[in-house]
């Protein structure tokens, strides 16, 4: 519902003047506008995003403000080795001077348990994640703490690359059918486990109600 609504001033949803941990989660999704000047120097690809199965990575590219600020922007998908380690795309680059950028609020990204793990200093050519807490740490203008998955710009990309990433909503259905698998697994626990314990109990009590059969010895003794 969020992302269908008109764009909105990103000020009026993400306030610049705070961290990423304090972003109201309730404004993800939310269609803003942004306007600005791409700073390509700053550019970065977000590794391990695929596309139709397709290996690739995100550029996130922050669009600098007439007031300084920067607001981070993933401007679309690229087809990307990921042993690469220089991000170079010139069919990818952005259009040059004023534009103005319409998409969705995104917050920032954490590493869970598991996942890789980006150098905490020196500038990175490509992050694991939209981190942007430590891509604020290679850039000289201030960062706003919540980022941008463009669907628009004005004036437009001049090629197809980066091409547009559509962020899929949450099906509700698809859940319900998770949960019932999950529930059947748990039924079958619940009814096999004990079985296999009764049968094996059953095949025990079997094994000692059967005497030991120790051979005969005949006696030995001379032949005749």
């Amino acid at each position: 519902a969020l992302a269908a609504q008109a764009p909105v001033p990103y000020d009026e949803v993400v306030d610049p003047a705070t961290s990423p941990e304090e972003v109201d989660p309730d404004v993800e999704f939310t269609r803003v506008v942004v306007t600005g000047r791409y700073d390509t120097d700053a550019e970065v690809a977000i590794l391990n995003r695929s596309n139709g199965g397709a290996p690739g990575a995100w550029v996130l590219t922050p669009l600098v403000r007439s007031d300084g600020t920067a607001v981070p922007v993933v401007r679309g998908w690229i087809p990307y080795d990921p042993a690469g380690t220089q991000v170079d795309f010139p069919e990818a680059a952005p259009p040059e001077g004023e534009v103005t950028v319409s998409g969705l609020v995104q917050l920032s990204q954490q590493r869970g348990s598991l996942g890789p793990i980006d150098a905490p200093d020196g500038t990175l050519q490509a992050l694991a994640r939209v981190d942007l807490e430590r891509y604020a740490a290679q850039l000289d203008a201030p960062l706003a703490p919540a980022w941008v998955m463009l669907d628009a710009q004005d004036p437009p990309q001049a090629g197809d690359v980066p091409s547009t990433v559509v962020l899929q909503a949450g099906d509700s259905g698809q859940n319900f059918g998770y949960m019932v698998q999950w529930w059947i697994f748990a039924l079958i626990g619940l009814v096999g486990y004990p079985l296999i314990i009764r049968r094996v109990a059953r095949n025990r009590a079997r094994g000692e109600q059967v005497p030991d059969q120790v051979p005969s010895e005949e006696p030995v003794g001379p032949v005749g």
